[in-house]
C-alpha cells in the first residue's frame, strides 16, 4: 500500500476507525455534516471526523465554527448554552451566550478545525502544512469539496454572455446581432471563456496531487458537463470540454500540474499515484468507462425533497483495490415538499419599502396593513382582467386571508411539524426535539406590487399542479421589466416567478434565493410569500438544530450554496462500506462491528429508501 501503517493513527481503543475528512470550499458545511453524522445515524465501525474545513466567506466560517463546536459533543449531550444561543431573540442575550460558548475548550477546538482562508490566495506552503498537520499521519482519509461553480452554471453563462449565443454548441454568435451589440457580446464571450473560475478546480487538483488521498469526493453543478473552455494545444488554442479536461487531470494529477509552479519547500510524495474516477450511482460498463451523465446525481432520487442535479465524482487512488464500486441506492418515491415544510407555522410576508423603480417609500408593516396592501393591488378592475378559474381563486384568498398571521422570527416555540411516519429516516435526520421549536423561520419583505403575482402563481400551481411561465400571466400582472415583455426575455426568464408545488419535490435551491425569492414562492395561497431560511434549509436537508450565522441574505446564500447533508450522508455511507473491508485487510485485526448491519441507514437501504 501507499502508506506503511495506514490504520494505526486512526484506530480507537474500541476498535472503531476514525477516518479524517478535509473539507475544502466548505461553504456552510453540508458535506461535512453528512460525513460527520454518518456513524451516529447509521452505525458501523467507521466514524468520519472533519479535521479541517477551509472556507473564505466570513459568515459561512462563523456558521462552520458554531457547528464544529456542536459536533464536539456526542449526540444528545450538546450543552444547553448552545440552544440558549440559537433560541435567543435579543441581541444582549445572544452576545451573553455566545461569550460563554467561546470561552470553552470545545470552541477552541472548533476554531482550530475551521480555517478562514481562500484557496488560490493563501500561501501554498501554509496551506499544505495545515493539511498535513490536520491529517496527523492518517493513511485512510477523505478529501471533500467542490470548486465555486458560477462559471459552470447554465444560468451563469446566460447572464454573463447574454442572449444570442449558444455556448453549449460552440458559443457561436447569433447572426441577427449586428454592429456594436455583436462586438460587445463577443467580448463578453471571450472574457467568460477565459474566466479563471473555470480553473479553480486546479486548486483542488494540487491538493490531490501533493497529499494523494485514498478517496476524494468532488461536487459541482450539472452545467459543468456542457461548459466549454479555451484549451492550449500544440496547434494552438481551441474550444474544448471543461468536464473532459477535469476527468483527464484528476486521473493523472501529476501529469496535469506544472511542478515548477508548486510552492517552494512543500514536501512532495515519493510515489505519485493516479486515480480511478467512479460514479456513485451507476456501475462502470464492461470497458470500465462511463458516459458523462453517469456522474450526475439526482437528489430527489436519493430522498432529498428537491430536484437538485449535481455532478459528484468519486476518486479512488489507483493503488487502492476497487472491487465493486460504492453506490448509493435510489428510492422508489420522491419526497413531497409539503411533507417537510407543510407542518411549519404559517406566516405572512413583510412589506418592502422598495418601489419597482428602486426608490424607497414609507410603508407600515403590520398584519392589517399587509392585508390592505393585498386588497389594494387586487381591486375588482384588476381581477376582471384575470381569466377563470384563477380570478375566483384569487378573489377567495383576498377576501378570507388570515388576519392573525405574523412574520415569524429567529426562533418560534412550536411543534416541528415533521411526521416521522411519513418521512421515516429523513424525519429523524431533520428533527431536533430538544429545540422545542423552529429556528430562522422569518418571512422576508416583498413589494406590494408583487403580492398579486405571488397570489396568482400560487393559485395557478394549486389548480394546475404546475408553475406558470410568463406567457401564462395575465397582461395586467406582467412585471414592469424589459425582459418580461419581449420574446427574447420570455425565452431566458420565462419562469421569473415560480411557485414550489405542494406534492412534488422543490426545484433546486440556489444562492439566487438571497435576492428576491421570486423563484421560491410558497405553495400556500394564504401566505403570499417566498420560502424562509428554515424552509429552504429543510429542503436542503439541514437538521433543524443547524444554525446559519450572518444576516438573512447571508443565511439564504449559505443554504443555496450547500450540498444537501442528507445526500452527503449517503455518500459517506457508501464510502464507509467501501473502506471497511480494505482497512480490515490492511490492518489484519477485527474491528468493532456493533451496529453494523442493523442500523437506521442499513434498514433504510433494505427498505429502498436510501
Amino acid at each position: 500500500m501507499f502508506v506503511d501503517d495506514p490504520v494505526s493513527a486512526v484506530v480507537t481503543q474500541s476498535r472503531n476507525v476514525v477516518v479524517p475528512v478535509i473539507d475544502i470550499f466548505a461553504g456552510p458545511g453540508g458535506l461535512g455534516e453528512g460525513f460527520s453524522r454518518m456513524q451516529a445515524f447509521c452505525g458501523g465501525p467507521i466514524r468520519f471526523k472533519v479535521n479541517l474545513s477551509i472556507e473564505k466567506d466570513d459568515d459561512a466560517v462563523r456558521t462552520l465554527r458554531l457547528r464544529a463546536y456542536f459536533r464536539q459533543f456526542d449526540e444528545g449531550k450538546v450543552p444547553e448554552v448552545y440552544y440558549d444561543y440559537v433560541r435567543a431573540t435579543k441581541p444582549a442575550d445572544q452576545a451573553k451566550y455566545r461569550a460563554l460558548i467561546e470561552a470553552s475548550a470545545e470552541w477552541h477546538a472548533a476554531e482550530k478545525e475551521v480555517w478562514h482562508e481562500e484557496l488560490g490566495v493563501v500561501d501554498g506552503k501554509r496551506l499544505h502544512d495545515r493539511i498535513r498537520t490536520a491529517l496527523d499521519g492518517a493513511g485512510w482519509w477523505v478529501l471533500a469539496g467542490g470548486p465555486p461553480c458560477q462559471a459552470y452554471s447554465v444560468v451563469g453563462r446566460s447572464r454573463r454572455i447574454g442572449v444570442g449565443y449558444t455556448p453549449m454548441d460552440g458559443a457561436v454568435p447569433d447572426n441577427r446581432l449586428e454592429g456594436q451589440q455583436s462586438e460587445l457580446k463577443a467580448r463578453k464571450l471571450d472574457a467568460f471563456l477565459k474566466d479563471e473560475r473555470h480553473r479553480l478546480y486546479r486548486e483542488y487538483l494540487e491538493i490531490v496531487a501533493i497529499h494523494q488521498p485514498p478517496v476524494f469526493v468532488m461536487e459541482n453543478v450539472k452545467g459543468i458537463l456542457s461548459s466549454k473552455i479555451h484549451l492550449e494545444t500544440d496547434s494552438g488554442a481551441k474550444l474544448g470540454s471543461v468536464f473532459d479536461q477535469i476527468l483527464s487531470d484528476l486521473r493523472d494529477p501529476w501529469g496535469a500540474i506544472d511542478e515548477n509552479k508548486l510552492p517552494a519547500d512543500v514536501e512532495l510524495p515519493t510515489e505519485r499515484c493516479g486515480y480511478k474516477i467512479r460514479s456513485f450511482v451507476v456501475p462502470p460498463c464492461q470497458s470500465g468507462e462511463y458516459t458523462r451523465n453517469a456522474y450526475l446525481i439526482r437528489a430527489e432520487e436519493c430522498g432529498v425533497p428537491q430536484e437538485r442535479h449535481r455532478v459528484i465524482l468519486l476518486g479512488i487512488r489507483e493503488d487502492v483495490d476497487v472491487g465493486i464500486s460504492p453506490l448509493i441506492r435510489k428510492i422508489d418515491k420522491s419526497v413531497a415538499l409539503t411533507d417537510v415544510i407543510g407542518g411549519m407555522p404559517s406566516l405572512r410576508s413583510g412589506r418592502s419599502r422598495r418601489k419597482s423603480n428602486g426608490d424607497k417609500n414609507s410603508v407600515i408593516d403590520t398584519t392589517q396593513d399587509w392585508l390592505q396592501a393585498i386588497r389594494n393591488v387586487l381591486p375588482e378592475k384588476i381581477l376582471d382582467q384575470i381569466q377563470e378559474p384563477y380570478r375566483s381563486s384569487m378573489r377567495e384568498v383576498r377576501d378570507r386571508i388570515d388576519a392573525d398571521l405574523n412574520r415569524g422570527g429567529r426562533f418560534l416555540r412550536c411543534p416541528s411539524g415533521l411526521d416521522h411516519n411519513v418521512l421515516g429516516d429523513l424525519g429523524r435526520w431533520l428533527d431536533a426535539p430538544e429545540l422545542g421549536g423552529v429556528l430562522q423561520h422569518e418571512a422576508r419583505d416583498h413589494m406590494d406590487s408583487d403580492f398579486a403575482r405571488y397570489l396568482f402563481v400560487a393559485c395557478y400551481g394549486e389548480i394546475n399542479s404546475d408553475s406558470p411561465k410568463l406567457r401564462d400571466f395575465p397582461k395586467v400582472l406582467l412585471p414592469n421589466h424589459k425582459n418580461a415583455r419581449t420574446e427574447e426575455g420570455r425565452r431566458i426568464f420565462h419562469d421569473r416567478f415560480r411557485v414550489q408545488l405542494r406534492h412534488k419535490p422543490a426545484s433546486t435551491i440556489t444562492s439566487h434565493i438571497r435576492k428576491d425569492g421570486h423563484y421560491f414562492i410558497h405553495f400556500d395561497r394564504l401566505q403570499c410569500r417566498s420560502l424562509t431560511v428554515r424552509e429552504a434549509a429543510r429542503v436542503q436537508t439541514f437538521p433543524d438544530n443547524y444554525f446559519f450565522e450572518g444576516n438573512r441574505t447571508a443565511q439564504y446564500e449559505q443554504v443555496g450554496n450547500a450540498v444537501p447533508p442528507y445526500l452527503a450522508l449517503q455518500l459517506a455511507k457508501a464510502i464507509a462500506e467501501f473502506l471497511i473491508d480494505r482497512i480490515i485487510a490492511e490492518d489484519g485485526r477485527e474491528l468493532n462491528m456493533a451496529g453494523h448491519g442493523n442500523s437506521t441507514c442499513t434498514t433504510a437501504y433494505d427498505n429502498g429508501r436510501i
